[in-house]
C-alpha cells in the first residue's frame, strides 16, 4: 500500500450488514510498498484497476466491503460459500490482467469465521485479529483459511474446488498452532513457497494460551519505539502485561531480525552471576572454559542482526544493565527489550511505561458495542467467554462489568482473575465482593496503588477458595518454570491432600486463572505467574523450608532416574525429559548449595546433571555451580558425590585439565567399587589421553573402559566407547580394524534408537575414509551426518562436520562448495565459541582461494591456525592436517620463506574477530 494511506469505510449498499457469526476475508497486494517506491505512476493507476476488479467480485458475491487500508481489502460475508467463490473469482481475475507496467499484482487472501462485535459499518474482536494474521503469512496468488472456515465449508465445497493441508502453523498472535488450508480451483496457483508462519524466522517465542487483548496503541507505541531506540525497557507493576506485550511486539517485528527474535526470562534465575549463562544458552552460545560468558555475548553479537527481550529483570537489574550495554556497545545492530519493575538506567535506554488498560469514563453511559472499544472492556469479556460461553456483553450490564474493571484499577491481571469468576458469580455479586474487599481504599485522595490492588485481587480469589485448593496453590508455588502432574503428585500431597486429589484440585485452581496450564506439549505443564507465586510463597510461611526439601529431593530423583536411564536410553530422549525442569533444577541448587540448606543434595544434583549441562550447552553455568560444589563437599565423608564432580568437570573440560579431572573420578570410583561409573572415567581419560596424542595409552584405557561398559549392561556406554575405540586404532595404523569398529558403534547407536549418537561415528567414518583416500566416500558419509547434526541443532556438532566436508570438497576440486560449507562451519563455530573450529574454518576457507595474489592473507590466516592450536595444546587431527599440509605447499610455491615467515607471525598475533573478518573476505 502507498505510505500514508488512510482506513476507509466502502459499504457495499447493495449488500445486508453480516452479524453475529461472520465470514471475514482480507486481502493485501505482495510486495506492493516496492512497486510503489520504483514506479508511483503506473503503481496507481495498477492498484484502481486492482480495486475495481476485487469490488466486482466480492460484492458479485454477496461481500460487504467494511474497509479498504490502501491496496488491502476487509469483507464480511454472511455464508461461507459465497466468501469461497468470491475469492477464486477474484483470484481469476486478477491473474488474467495484464499488470505487467508494475512488474505485476500478485493477490493474496486469507477467509477466517468468527464471532465480532460490529459498530457504525466496522467490526472488532478476536475474529478479525486471526484473520489479519492469516493473511500476512501467505503468498500472492493464494487463498488460505482457517479450520474454523474449513469445517463450514468443506461438505459442500463448490465442484472443481480443493482444499490442500497445508499443516499446524503458529502465527504471530502467539496463540495455540492453527491448521491452515489452501483453497485452489481451475485457473489459480497451486504451488507456492513454505507459509511465513512463526517458525520460518528464528526465534524462540512461546505458544501463549489467551489472546493479547486492549494493547493495540501499546504494541504500535512499543514497535515505532525499537526503531528509535536500540534498548527500550517496558516499566511497570507486576501484573500490568509486560511480558505480554514484549513477547507479542517481538512477534509483530521478526521480518526485521534475520538473526531472530530471542527471549531471556530471567525470572528464574537466582543469582546474578547466572544471567549471562542464562542468555547465552537462549542465543545458543557455546560456552568453553577459560573464557568469561559476558564477554562470548558481545563478541558473538557483533555481527548480528537480532532482537533480545530480557524478561523480568528487577531481581538482578545490575547484571541485567550490564551485559545489555555490553551488547550494545560491541553490536551495532542488535536491538534489547527488556521488561522490569524499575529501569536498567543506562546510556542510551528509553523507558516506556506501561499504563493500565484504557476504561471509559465513570459518567459515561456507553452503550455495550461502544465500551467493547476500551482494552479492559474487551480483556474481561474475551476471558470471561472464555470461562462461560453463555456471557454476553449487553447495555444492561456493561456499566457493572465497567464497575469491576475499575475497581480493578484496569490492571489486565486482576480483570483475568475476576472475568474467571463469572460462572459461579453474578456480576452484581462479583461486583459487590471486590467492593467488600477494596473498600478500604476508597476516598484516598491519591491514585490506587497498582501492585495493592494486584495484591488484594490475589487475596480476594485466594479467599474464594477452599482450604484444599488453598494448600495447594500455596505449595506449587515451590516449583519454579513449571512442572508436571506427577511431581505435584509426589512435592504437594499429604495432610490433608490426598495424592488422588491433586488433579481435580489443580485443574480447579486452572479453571480459576491462578495455575496456567500448558496443554499443547506432549505431556500437560503447568505454571504460575511470578506475581501469583510470590503471593503462594508469602502464604507457604514456615511451611515453605519443608516443601523446599521435597522438592529437591524430588528432583534429585528425577535427575537420578534420567541419568541411570541414559544407559539404555537416547540423547533425545534424555533432554526432552531433563531440560523441560532446568528452572526448577536450578530452584533446588540455590536452595541446597547457594543457601547451604543441604550441600550434599546439591553437590549430588550438580554431578547426576552432568549429560544436561553438556548435550544441553550449560557448560558455563556448571562450572559455576561445580565450583560452589567442590568447595564445600568432602571427598572423605562423601567420596561417591566428589567422584561424579570430578567426573562431570573432565566431561566439560579438554586435555590436560580433563585427564586430571577424569583420573581423580578414576581413583574414587575404584575405592567406592562403582564399577560403571569407574568404566565412564576410563571412557573419559582415554578420550583426553588421544587429544594429547598419547594413543597407546588411551588404547588400553578405552579398551578397559569398553569391557566393564559390556559387563555392566550400559549401551550407550558401549556405543560411544567403540566410537572412541575406532578413533584410536587408525592413528595407530589399523584402518581396517577400526571400519569395523565404527560400523559396530553405528549398530550400538542404531539399536538404541540414537539418531544423534549415529551421527557421531558416521562422522568419524567419514573422517578415516577421506585420510586413507577416498574423499567421495567420505563426502557421503558426513553429508549423512550433517543431516542430523542439523536436526539436532548443536552448533559444535555443525561446525566441525561442515569443517570436515569443507576439506573433502577441496580435495575433490569443489571450491565453490567448499567455501560454502566453510563459511557455514564458521557460522556455527563462533555460535559454540569453539576456537579451534574457528580456526579449521579460517584455514579451509584461505585453501578454497584459487588465485595467488591471495597468498599473503593466506599465509596469515595460516599463521593464526597455528598460534590457536599452541594455545589450546591440541594437536592437529588426521583430515585437517591433509588440508593443512596442503596450503603450506601452495604458499611455498608463491612466497619466498622469509615472507611466510613475516606473514604467519602477523596473522599469529591476530585477534579471534580479526582472523573472522579476514577469512570471510575470500
Amino acid at each position: 500500500m502507498p505510505p500514508g494511506s488512510k482506513a476507509k469505510p466502502k459499504a457495499n449498499s447493495r449488500v445486508a450488514l453480516p452479524t453475529g457469526t461472520v465470514t471475514f476475508l482480507f486481502s493485501d497486494i505482495e510486495g506492493s510498498t516496492q512497486r510503489w517506491e520504483s514506479n508511483r505512476a503506473a503503481m496507481d493507476a495498477a492498484v484502481k484497476r486492482h480495486d475495481a476488479l476485487m469490488r466486482s467480485a466480492l460484492e458479485q458475491h454477496n461481500g460487504f466491503v467494511f474497509k479498504t487500508v490502501g491496496d488491502a481489502f476487509c469483507v464480511a460475508f454472511a455464508r461461507v460459500s459465497d466468501a469461497m467463490a468470491a475469492a477464486i473469482e477474484a483470484q481469476r481475475a486478477s491473474s488474467a490482467e495484464d499488470f505487467s507496467a508494475v512488474g505485476g499484482l500478485r493477490v493474496r487472501m486469507a477467509v477466517h469465521t468468527g464471532e465480532a462485535s460490529e459498530r457504525n459499518g466496522d467490526y472488532f474482536g478476536p475474529a478479525l485479529n486471526r484473520v489479519a494474521r492469516l493473511v500476512s503469512i501467505g503468498h500472492g496468488g493464494q487463498v488460505l483459511l482457517s479450520s474454523a472456515t474449513r469445517e463450514l465449508v468443506h461438505a459442500d465445497l463448490a465442484a472443481g474446488s480443493i482444499l490442500i493441508d497445508l499443516g499446524l502453523h503458529r502465527l504471530k498472535d502467539l496463540a495455540e498452532p492453527e491448521r491452515v488450508w489452501q483453497l485452489t480451483a481451475s485457473g489459480l496457483q497451486v504451488e507456492f513457497p513454505g507459509l511465513q508462519s512463526l517458525a520460518a524466522f528464528p526465534n524462540n517465542l512461546p505458544v501463549q494460551l489467551t489472546s493479547l487483548r486492549g494493547r493495540e496503541r501499546d504494541i504500535k507505541e512499543t514497535k515505532s519505539l525499537l526503531g528509535e531506540h536500540r534498548l527500550l525497557t517496558l516499566v511497570g507493576s507486576g501484573g500490568v502485561g509486560k511480558t505480554r506485550l514484549a513477547l507479542q511486539t517481538g512477534a509483530d517485528l521478526l521480518e526485521l531480525y534475520p538473526d531472530g527474535v530471542w527471549l531471556a526470562d530471567l525470572a528464574p534465575v537466582s543469582d546474578p552471576e547466572l544471567v549471562a549463562s542464562l542468555v547465552a544458552k537462549v542465543l545458543e552460545i557455546g560456552q568453553p572454559e577459560g573464557r568469561a560468558v559476558s564477554e562470548l555475548i558481545p563478541s558473538w553479537a557483533r555481527r548480528k542482526r537480532l532482537l533480545l527481550i530480557l524478561d523480568n529483570c528487577e531481581h538482578v537489574v545490575n547484571a541485567v544493565a550490564n551485559l545489555a550495554e555490553s551488547i550494545l556497545r560491541a553490536a551495532p545492530e542488535v536491538h534489547v527489550l527488556s521488561t522490569s519493575r524499575q529501569a536498567l538506567g543506562i546510556a542510551g535506554e528509553f523507558v516506556y511505561r506501561l499504563p493500565s488498560l484504557e476504561l471509559p469514563d465513570q459518567s459515561s453511559e456507553a452503550p455495550a458495542e461502544t465500551a467493547m472499544q476500551y482494552g479492559g472492556i474487551a480483556l474481561f469479556v474475551d476471558r470471561a467467554v472464555a470461562s462461560d460461553m453463555r456471557f454476553r456483553l449487553t447495555d444492561d450490564n456493561v456499566s457493572l462489568v465497567a464497575a469491576i474493571c475499575r475497581r480493578l484499577d484496569g490492571i489486565p491481571f486482576a480483570i483475568e482473575l475476576a472475568a474467571a469468576r463469572v460462572k459461579v458469580l453474578s456480576l452484581a455479586n462479583l461486583a459487590q465482593r471486590l467492593d467488600e474487599r477494596f473498600k478500604i481504599l476508597v476516598g484516598s485522595h491519591t491514585a490506587l496503588p497498582r501492585q495493592k490492588t494486584l495484591t488484594s485481587l490475589i487475596d480476594w480469589s485466594y479467599d474464594l477458595l477452599s482450604p484444599e485448593e488453598q494448600k495447594l496453590l500455596e505449595r506449587v508455588s515451590v516449583f519454579a518454570g513449571g512442572f508436571d502432574l506427577y511431581a505435584a503428585a509426589h512435592v504437594c500431597s499429604g495432610d490433608p491432600l490426598d495424592e488422588g486429589d491433586i488433579f481435580d484440585l489443580l485443574t480447579s485452581l486452572v479453571d480459576k486463572s491462578l495455575v496456567a496450564a500448558e496443554t499443547s506439549v506432549g505431556n500437560e505443564r503447568f505454571e504460575l505467574l511470578e506475581s501469583t507465586r510470590a503471593y503462594a510463597l508469602e502464604k507457604l510461611g514456615v511451611l515453605r523450608e519443608r516443601f523446599a526439601r521435597r522438592h529437591a529431593e524430588y528432583f534429585l530423583d528425577r535427575a537420578k532416574d534420567a541419568d541411570e536411564a541414559f544407559s539404555t536410553s537416547t540423547r533425545s530422549a534424555y533432554l526432552a525429559g531433563t531440560e523441560p525442569n532446568i528452572d526448577n533444577f536450578r530452584a533446588v541448587l540455590d536452595w541446597s548449595l547457594a543457601k547451604g540448606n543441604d550441600i550434599v543434595l546439591g553437590a549430588s544434583l550438580v554431578g547426576r546433571l552432568s549429560w544436561l549441562w553438556y548435550l544441553g550447552g550449560f557448560h558455563a553455568e556448571a562450572r559455576w555451580w561445580l565450583t560452589q560444589a567442590q568447595r564445600v563437599i568432602s571427598e572423605a565423608a562423601d567420596p561417591a558425590v566428589a567422584a561424579r564432580l570430578w567426573a562431570t568437570v573432565a566431561l566439560l573440560t579438554s586435555g590436560k585439565r580433563s585427564f586430571e579431572a577424569g583420573e581423580r573420578a578414576r581413583q574414587l570410583y575404584a575405592n567406592v567399587g562403582d564399577r560403571r561409573r569407574l568404566a565412564w572415567a576410563y571412557w573419559s581419560n582415554a578420550y583426553a589421553l588421544k587429544q594429547m596424542g598419547r594413543l597407546d595409552e588411551a588404547a588400553s584405557s578405552i579398551a578397559h573402559a569398553l569391557h566393564a561398559m559390556g559387563e555392566e549392561g550400559d549401551l550407550q556406554g558401549v556405543a560411544v566407547c567403540l566410537t572412541l575405540q575406532a578413533g584410536i586404532l587408525w592413528p595407530l595404523g589399523d584402518p581396517t580394524r577400526a571400519r569395523d569398529v565404527y560400523a559396530q558403534a553405528i549398530t550400538a547407536f542404531e539399536v538404541l534408537g540414537d539418531d544423534q549418537g549415529v551421527a557421531i561415528p558416521l562422522g568419524n567414518l567419514a573422517e578415516l575414509e577421506f585420510v586413507q583416500g577416498d574423499a567421495q566416500l567420505a563426502l557421503r558419509y558426513a553429508t549423512e551426518a550433517l543431516k542430523v547434526a542439523q536436526s539436532a541443532k548443536n552448533p559444535l556438532n555443525l561446525a566441525i562436520v561442515q569443517n570436515d566436508i569443507s576439506a573433502y570438497r577441496i580435495a575433490l576440486g569443489d571450491l565453490d562448495g567448499a567455501r560454502e560449507s566453510s563459511r557455514f562451519a564458521m557460522r556455527a563455530a563462533q555460535a559454540a565459541q569453539r576456537p579451534i573450529q574457528i580456526a579449521v574454518a579460517a584455514m579451509h576457507l584461505a585453501l578454497s582461494t584459487a588465485h595467488p595474489g591471495d597468498a599473503p592473507r593466506q599465509a596469515r590466516l595460516l599463521g593464526y591456525m597455528n598460534a590457536t592450536y599452541k594455545q589450546y595444546g591440541v594437536k592437529v587431527e588426521a583430515a585437517e592436517r591433509l588440508s593443512y599440509q596442503k596450503l603450506a605447499s601452495m604458499l611455498h610455491q608463491r612466497l619466498s620463506e622469509g615472507e611466510i615467515t613475516k606473514l604467519m607471525n602477523e596473522g599469529a598475533a591476530w585477534s579471534e574477530d580479526q582472523a573472522v573478518e579476514e577469512a570471510l573476505k575470500g
